[in-house]
């Protein structure tokens, strides 16, 4: 617990993006972290646990969708969004994640890991096992991608930075 609790906001706001139209985030974060802990002896370095729980969640996802054909709205993640958060705000929020399920999974992970969770591109690159400079031209493209399909409809597009090209 010593090791996790630092980085567990990060792997939440991960998850509550990654797991969007698939599953609960909470369910994603439970089943990662079990595994990590099931883990534990083979994680060869514990200051990467960020690291590998990105990559189990990200593996969970990737089989439930194997799994699932069709995804219902009410399974569609409705618990994803703060108590707080107006429904225009929401009704953004899941136009957004939307959009970026049409994405590919690369592209859609990297906006995640460096938009919303605030990993350099460095980082991202070590996560998901590719170059800075691959990193930036996926991005970019994702960014174009989502900004693109966003246009579709105009009163959805919202003044986040990774919608704009900046």
């Amino acid at each position: 617990m010593k090791v996790y609790e630092p980085i567990h906001d990060n792997f939440v706001r991960f998850c509550k993006a990654r797991s969007h139209g698939v599953m609960a985030f909470d369910d994603l974060v439970n089943e990662s972290v079990l595994k990590a802990y099931q883990n534990w002896l083979k994680i060869s370095k514990k200051d990467s646990l960020l690291y590998f729980l990105f990559t189990t969640a990200t593996n969970i996802v990737r089989n439930t969708i194997r799994k699932k054909k069709e995804v219902t709205l009410d399974e569609k993640g409705h618990n994803n969004y703060a108590a707080d958060s107006t429904v225009e705000n929401d009704l953004q929020i899941a136009y957004l994640y939307e959009q970026m399920d049409k994405l590919s999974d690369t592209k859609k992970e990297a906006l995640i890991l460096f938009e919303i969770n605030g990993f350099s591109i460095k980082e991202v690159a070590s996560i998901q096992g590719s170059t800075v400079g691959a990193v930036k031209v996926m991005l970019s493209r994702a960014r174009k991608e989502l900004k693109a399909l966003m246009m579709d409809e105009p009163h959805y597009v919202t003044e986040h930075a990774f919608i704009n090209e900046g």
